[in-house]
């Protein structure tokens, strides 16, 4: 994706320091979770089978080749030493020349790129509701649809979901909202609340759905819970290529990519 001619308001200090936050905040919630700030590298797993709330993140900029391999060499003692697949989460801008082999060389495979992106004030909804009924997460089984939603947009297996069915991330400050057409969940968006920011994630839809504003509509919903609780503050998210639309037509800014990696199975 062309970002070149887009406003760039979010520098990546930003972008990295509220992914760091925002995944503090959920996978903090877990029994048996893990927080490490060091080495240039910030790890936070759930040590849940979710591989997305099990993430490593480059959070110092390491323009050094040497200072790069040490940092993927950490990242990958940490995948490592846990029973349960991660990810590396890094911003090219803050990395050597040539990272791209680099990271390939030490074993990390890239997975995607996203964006980070905010706004301090939503743009006015373009379409009319879509005649769903919503629900907030407040009990198990609304809790595991937001998983079941999530499995299906993402093709993976709904157990690797089963995390968002204990009701710890969901306390105080998580907003999570499901869409049901006749009782069957299409849709869902979740919203946190940060000291200094809401930030939005899990928005998805049922494959096929797209297009209809289903995604906007719950993700809309998360956002005024949040706001209610706790106030009006800047709107954060990180968004793939394929959200990317939906969310700058909302109003929000596009700040640098961030790139996902992995680790191969075994």
């Amino acid at each position: 994706m062309d970002t070149a001619t887009l406003p760039r308001l979010i520098t990546p200090v930003d972008s990295v320091q509220m992914l760091v936050d925002a995944w503090a905040l959920m996978t903090g919630r877990y029994r048996g979770c893990c927080l490490i700030r060091d080495d240039g590298v910030t790890t936070v797993f759930a040590n849940r089978a979710l591989s997305f709330f099990n993430l490593s993140i480059l959070d110092l900029p390491l323009i050094g080749t040497d200072d790069f391999h040490d940092a993927l060499a950490v990242a990958r003692s940490r995948a490592s030493a846990s029973a349960h697949p991660s990810f590396l989460a890094l911003c090219g801008e803050w990395a050597p020349d040539g990272w791209e082999d680099v990271a390939a060389d030490a074993g990390w495979l890239r997975s995607l790129s996203m964006w980070g992106m905010a706004t301090d004030r939503l743009l006015p909804t373009r379409r009319p509701e879509p005649a769903l009924e919503f629900r907030l997460v407040c009990e198990q089984v609304t809790a595991l649809d937001v998983g079941l939603v999530n499995a299906f947009a993402y093709d993976m297996p709904p157990q690797a979901f089963d995390c968002l069915g204990e009701m710890e991330l969901w306390e105080g400050g998580a907003f999570g909202i499901v869409g049901y057409d006749e009782d069957r969940p299409v849709t869902s968006a979740s919203a946190f609340v940060l000291p200094n920011a809401i930030y939005v994630a899990m928005v998805a839809s049922a494959p096929g759905l797209h297009g209809r504003g289903y995604g906007e509509a719950a993700m809309r919903r998360a956002i005024a819970e949040a706001e209610q609780a706790a106030g009006r503050r800047r709107i954060w998210l990180h968004a793939t290529e394929a959200s990317f639309p939906l969310y700058r037509s909302m109003g929000f800014q596009c700040g640098p990519a961030l790139v996902l990696f992995h680790l191969p199975a075994g």
